[in-house]
């Protein structure tokens, strides 16, 4: 819930450094009145200066990155996911790849650099960046050095800083194939001495830090081509490599041609002393993307790191009419290179020594960095050091009226609702004779067809309006799938906090662009709906289905013998329970948002396919929950297998911190239904089995001999973890319970339950 209504909005395009620290400064010093939101592509973003330590085995991949999606939460900012391709600098718009643009009042621009793809055969080589792709790929490497017999020849292309310290780190990390001969580290260059543009000293160390690690230098040969056995100079000589890591300069993103904005030759936005875009008062531009007009600046992370602090105070100078600061380089600082073993060389003013000692104060420096982001306590961004609000209010040229009105006075105005409409690809259909824009919708049934309704409202579980918006279309649409008829028609009651005119319409675009994207997706049409302002963002469906009497399947039907069949992980509420409290990781919160992404439709075509006897979704009452009202009409019991719930990745965790649901000990009270409790007490499912999940997944009784054909097809369509979690059995009493095992084998348990059936016939 807001404390304060929002008038303008600072989109922060990029993860960079220094967006991270404008982000960092913000939750301890918050605008009141501005919003700030983040895109990024990832939801972790690396500090270049410990990557060296990364690869070479000194730190893990959480200790190097920064944690994007809880800075945010810590910052008071929205996150989304996604990349940017476009920018409109006329409609103030920035087109983000599969979804809506989004709109600004004030835009900064941290997007980095990209690999340089201009020498030929360079797409058979290895950026260095994304730092995610390259982990991924490096975690191979090490893979393939330790088990492999033959010799693995790896070559670094590039002699500056950078490719210098990761040659280093690739030769530490693999000391003991070099040292067999299992393994050859190279490092290619065009120049005669490296690390390029530094003093002599500095060289010499560098160069004898690497003949330690046995790592084979190549001066004086530069790239041509990049081919599949290697890397070709001008001179045609080639050096035979298996692989080849690019580490040379990075081009400006291709979008940015485009963008109208003004460039260097080299495609980066050119920005003024103030960090402006050269002739836009509204965008800022900061790190590798960009170029610093009044002098040439290197593409280093130092710069990135001090131009922070720089774009904070321009950002919230630009909206409350104070004087912007200007930036200016350090001319000589402190240059700290890792040699790959707990080793470094420390440069400045000309001067250069190398070792351990070096590489405390360097590992000291960037671990005191990292901390700035991961120490920061949630309940920050809730507090501001000065009361702005009022002040972005008059800038905004906006003014609310102090008294908002209730009943019908409370709905969002008719300008703002038609503006928005306008932009949406809503659907016709031959069923509805009337929709939107009536005062009611009409629907003409098929012939021989059966209505199916439901309803259902959330409370925004993401700060992502567009995303939030497909939660609540598919949390609607999911009872219906579960009856296994066809979506044909929706209202939608939309609830959005008070805020100036053009934030509320910004935000109504992308909430109703989110619902009629997955509406659209299962072919359901809008047919009306209702919005309001209110404290917070709210979303409601209500969702009309059409299905075949002998084709409808309901939640009771379930047969001894029958498999339950459950199409999604578990974990979506004690996950959203901890990102609330910002103690989710935000790889958890993306893994659970792809989870709850996908759609329960195909998964009930399959389960009605492979003749299931009941079906159900499971949402806010939990697994266990929604098990018993399916078990409890036909006096069924079951056994579930604790080994064989899907979870998804940090949901264990979660729960063991104690991060539950508000609606857990509510679901608690289904614990009485089961007889061995002790069986999983101790273990995480104990406590998932009643997690309500938001869009979360089917649960089915399939006839036995159709289980595994089942399973089949749904990892086939995408449902990666769908899972025989234990079985029906029978009730000698008629009282519903249920049996919990550790780990069993499924088939097992149905040769038990018809040995025991056999037993008392």
């Amino acid at each position: 819930m807001q404390e304060h209504p929002n008038y303008q909005d600072i989109l922060l395009v990029g993860g960079g450094h220094s967006h991270a620290i404008v982000l960092q400064m913000w939750a301890m010093n918050p605008l009141p009145g501005a919003r700030l939101t983040l895109v990024s592509p990832q939801v972790q973003t690396a500090y270049s200066g410990m990557l060296p330590g990364m690869v070479a085995g000194h730190y893990s991949l959480d200790d190097t990155h920064i944690d994007l999606a809880r800075l945010c939460r810590a910052a008071g900012a929205r996150f989304v996911q996604a990349c940017a391709h476009e920018i409109d600098i006329e409609a103030r718009s920035v087109s983000l790849l599969g979804r809506p643009p989004m709109e600004y009042d004030l835009l900064s621009l941290d997007v980095g650099a990209t690999p340089a793809r201009e020498l030929p055969g360079s797409e058979l080589a290895i950026p260095v960046k994304p730092i995610g792709h390259f982990y991924r790929f490096w975690q191979k490497v090490q893979k393939q050095a330790g088990e492999g017999d033959s010799t693995m020849r790896l070559g670094v292309v590039g002699g500056g800083a950078g490719g210098c310290e990761l040659t280093m780190a690739m030769a530490r990390a693999l000391q003991g194939a070099v040292k067999e001969k299992r393994a050859e580290i190279h490092l290619v260059h065009g120049a005669s001495a490296i690390p390029q543009g530094y003093p002599n000293r500095a060289r010499k160390l560098v160069v004898r830090e690497m003949e330690k690690l046995g790592v084979q230098l190549h001066h004086n040969w530069a790239v041509n081509e990049i081919t599949e056995q290697g890397v070709v100079n001008a001179r045609g000589e080639c050096l035979s490599l298996d692989q080849v890591i690019l580490t040379t300069n990075a081009c400006a993103p291709p979008w940015l041609a485009n963008s109208g904005l003004s460039l260097d030759e080299k495609g980066f936005v050119l920005v003024d002393q103030s960090l402006r875009a050269e002739g836009r008062a509204d965008i800022f531009a900061a790190g590798d993307v960009a170029s610093f007009a009044p002098e040439p600046l290197p593409k280093a992370g130092v710069y990135a790191v001090r131009q922070g602090p720089i774009l904070f105070h321009n950002l919230r100078a630009s909206l409350i009419g104070q004087r912007l600061k200007q930036y200016r380089p350090q001319r000589d600082f402190l240059s700290l290179l890792s040699c790959g073993g707990k080793r470094a060389v420390a440069v400045r003013n000309g001067l250069a020594a190398a070792g351990h000692l070096m590489w405390r104060w360097k590992d000291y420096i960037d671990r005191a960095f990292m901390r700035r982001f991961s120490e920061l306590p949630m309940d920050m961004a809730g507090h501001s050091k000065t009361k702005t609000g009022e002040v972005v209010d008059q800038r905004a040229g906006t003014s609310l009226s102090p008294m908002r009105c209730n009943g019908c006075g409370a709905k969002v105005g008719a300008d703002i609702l038609r503006r928005t409409l306008a932009t949406l690809p809503t659907q016709n259909s031959d069923y509805l004779l009337r929709g939107v824009g009536d005062d009611a919708a009409v629907m003409d049934l098929p012939p021989n067809h059966l209505l199916v309704q439901s309803s259902d409202q959330l409370r925004a579980p993401v700060d992502d309006p567009w995303i939030f918006g497909r939660l609540a279309a598919l949390h609607a649409l999911s009872d219906l799938f579960a009856m296994n008829a066809r979506p044909a028609s929706a209202q939608i009651l939309a609830t959005l906090p008070t805020a100036a005119e053009e934030i509320t319409r910004r935000d109504l675009q992308q909430l109703l662009a989110g619902a009629i994207h997955e509406l659209n997706r299962h072919h359901c049409v809008l047919s009306g709906g209702h919005t309001a302002e209110g404290s917070e963002m709210l979303m409601g469906l209500t969702v009309n289905g059409l299905a075949e009497r002998e084709h409808l399947l309901e939640k009771t039907g379930a047969r001894r013998g029958d498999c339950l069949i459950l199409s999604k992980p578990l974990g979506v509420g004690t996950i959203l329970a901890a990102e609330g409290a910002g103690e989710a990781k935000g790889l958890w919160l993306q893994q659970a948002l792809e989870t709850m992404l996908h759609s329960n439709g195909e998964a009930a075509e399959i389960f009605a396919r492979h003749g299931a006897h009941a079906l159900t979704d499971v949402t806010g009452f939990g697994l266990l929950g929604h098990l018993l009202e399916m078990l409890g009409p036909d006096g069924l019991c079951a056994m579930l297998i604790a080994e064989n719930l899907p979870l998804i990745s940090g949901a264990a965790t979660c729960v063991e911190r104690g991060w539950l649901s508000s609606l857990q000990p509510q679901n608690a009270s289904a614990y009485a239904f089961i007889e061995n409790p002790q069986e999983w007490q101790p273990l995480p499912q104990w406590s998932l089995i009643t997690d309500p999940q938001t869009c979360g997944g089917l649960l089915a009784a399939v006839p036995v001999d159709q289980a595994e054909a089942c399973i089949g097809a749904l990892l086939q369509r995408g449902y990666t973890q769908a899972s025989v979690i234990g079985v029906v059995t029978g009730s000698e009493t008629s009282e519903v319970s249920v049996q919990l095992r550790k780990s069993e084998d499924w088939r097992t348990l149905i040769t038990q339950d018809s040995e025991t059936v056999q037993s008392q016939a």
